[in-house]
């Protein structure tokens, strides 16, 4: 009667390896192309928990064998040893068949934590201020939100003409072909003064850029702005203003200790460190002035004055939502970031024209800085300015973290981000373990749907960085697709790989040339229009 018992023990055990194994292939699935251990933590865990599952009901067949093979010596010899051994071995049965039925319960519950994220993140509320970026970002509704305006076909018609058409550049920035830089402020206004343009005639306007130097390793997306910003310059042959706000990085997030006194001067020293990771983008440097506020500020001075008069503290506090606990130089700053969107801040570089127009290429998370400019800028400039004072601003969409295309990167989570001083080795392991894939959970799923292209990363920074228009058509169209020379996870992440290695790599030999003598040629106060 034993050996019978387990006998249907053994039957059922094997049954249940044969259910384990579609958990073992899924497992295998899950680890296909490295989805499981690349994406979320839960989908890892998924796959661990189906592993543990497969090697649970081997043990179980294992055990059921083993017992119905002592039960049956046993009987044959009905020794007290061999019934010993039998019964232990129906105990290590019993475990098993416990261990596999507490995996399918987490099982079941993973997969149930799995769904539960996916919902939140897609009903995540989108949060975009200049200090805060959360959520799925609607740029639609963003337009709507900011009150700004699309760059449509005929806008980027215009812009070609004048800068392609006239032969500066070959072909306009990706950025632009592809709505990486998507909405505008008075943009045609700044194409109206350049179609007025006259041959050997003064610039028809400036750009204006900055960088808060919150880092000494400046990260892939803070070069958005910079490498559009130097196309711009090319493309128009205009002068160019860099700010380093290392005050307001100060006042936001300076420190003091007793007895060792204020972190001040180290905003001052990451200016220099990031003034190197600027000037190695390439800009022309007889067309450009990086400035340190804290240095240039004598210059703007009047300039913030008269922007602190015009705009009331109930008009910063409802853009910029200070509260009490805001110290008296947040609530100020706004004005020191508004005063280089006026020509009149520098009476050199810019050699006293008063009316220039000004662009500004930016994250459209910093809109909100120069929308009260604008709503103030009549009162800063003659009467002859273009734009009645106000900048033009060209937005960008932003740059998204490596675990998820939303939000944008940042500085203070490292596996968020690329940074300019990463290894090629660093690279490869943070785009293979970390960006987010939007690859199908099993190889089968992936050959039959293709990819979510919007939520991966891999492929959404190829979009920013490979140049090639032709290379990315077949990239999206082979991995959204399933099929072709891109179609799985890794294929993708090895060509990301591959481009920010060799771009990283140009940038850091750009970069170890730049000496702390070169950085001071760059932000001493000089003409940009002679």
């Amino acid at each position: 009667m034993a050996a019978l018992a387990s006998k249907e023990a053994l039957k059922a055990a094997l049954l249940s390896q044969r259910t384990a194994k579609k958990a073992g292939d899924a497992a295998a699935e899950l680890m296909w192309a490295g989805v499981a251990r690349e994406t979320q933590p839960e989908n890892a865990k998924l796959a661990k928990v189906y592993e543990a599952l497969a090697a649970a009901a081997s043990a179980e067949t294992t055990t059921a064998a083993a017992t119905l093979r002592v039960t049956r010596d046993a009987e044959e010899e009905a020794a007290a040893a061999a019934a010993a051994a039998a019964a232990a071995a129906a105990a290590a049965y019993a475990a098993a068949k416990k261990r596999k039925a507490e995996l399918e319960a987490e099982l079941e519950l993973v997969s149930a934590t799995i769904a539960d994220n996916m919902e939140a993140a897609g009903e995540q509320e989108m949060v975009v201020d200049p200090w805060t970026v959360e959520g799925k970002i609607d740029y639609d509704k963003l337009i709507d939100k900011f009150g700004s305006k699309p760059i449509d076909a005929e806008l980027l018609a215009r812009v070609e003409a004048l800068t392609v058409g006239a032969g500066r550049v070959q072909a306009l920035h990706p950025f632009l072909r592809r709505g990486t830089f998507f909405s505008h402020r008075d943009l045609a206004a700044i194409c109206d003064a350049a179609e007025k343009r006259t041959p050997g005639g003064p610039p028809p306007f400036y750009l204006y850029t900055g960088r808060g130097p919150s880092s000494a390793a400046m990260h892939l997306g803070h070069l958005i702005p910079f490498m559009f910003t130097k196309w711009l310059q090319e493309a128009f042959d205009v002068p160019l203003v860099i700010q380093m706000t290392d005050d307001e990085k100060f006042l936001w997030k300076g420190e003091y200790k007793d007895g060792e006194g204020d972190n001040l001067d180290r905003f001052r020293g990451l200016t220099y460190e990031n003034a190197k990771d600027i000037i190695a983008c390439g800009f022309d440097k007889s067309k450009t002035f990086i400035f340190s506020d804290l240095d240039y500020v004598g210059h703007m001075y009047p300039n913030i004055v008269r922007i602190w008069k015009a705009v009331t503290y109930s008009q910063a506090k409802g853009c910029f939502g200070f509260e009490g606990s805001s110290n008296i130089g947040q609530s100020a700053f706004p004005a020191i970031q508004a005063a280089p969107s006026f020509a009149s801040s520098f009476p050199v570089p810019l050699a006293g024209s008063d009316t220039l127009p000004c662009l500004i290429p930016c994250a459209i998370d910093q809109d909100p800085y120069f929308r009260i400019t604008r709503d103030i800028a009549h009162k800063l400039v003659p009467s002859g300015h273009a734009l009645k004072g106000k900048p033009a601003l060209i937005h960008s969409k932003f740059f998204p973290p490596l675990e998820g295309a939303k939000g944008k990167m940042s500085s203070s989570n490292e596996n968020s981000a690329v940074f300019l001083t990463d290894s090629a080795e660093a690279i490869k392991e943070k785009i293979t373990t970390h960006a987010f894939s939007g690859g199908r959970m099993t190889k089968a799923e992936q050959e039959e749907l293709g990819a979510d292209l919007e939520v991966d990363v891999s492929y959404q920074w190829l979009t920013f960085f490979l140049d090639d228009d032709e290379e990315l058509a077949q990239i999206r169209d082979s991995y959204g697709s399933g099929k072709g020379d891109f179609w799985s996870t890794t294929l993708v992440k090895a060509r990301l790989i591959r481009l920010l290695q060799e771009m990283v790599q140009r940038h850091q030999e750009a970069r170890a040339v730049v000496t702390e003598e070169e950085v001071r040629s760059w932000m001493e106060v000089r003409n940009l229009v002679v």
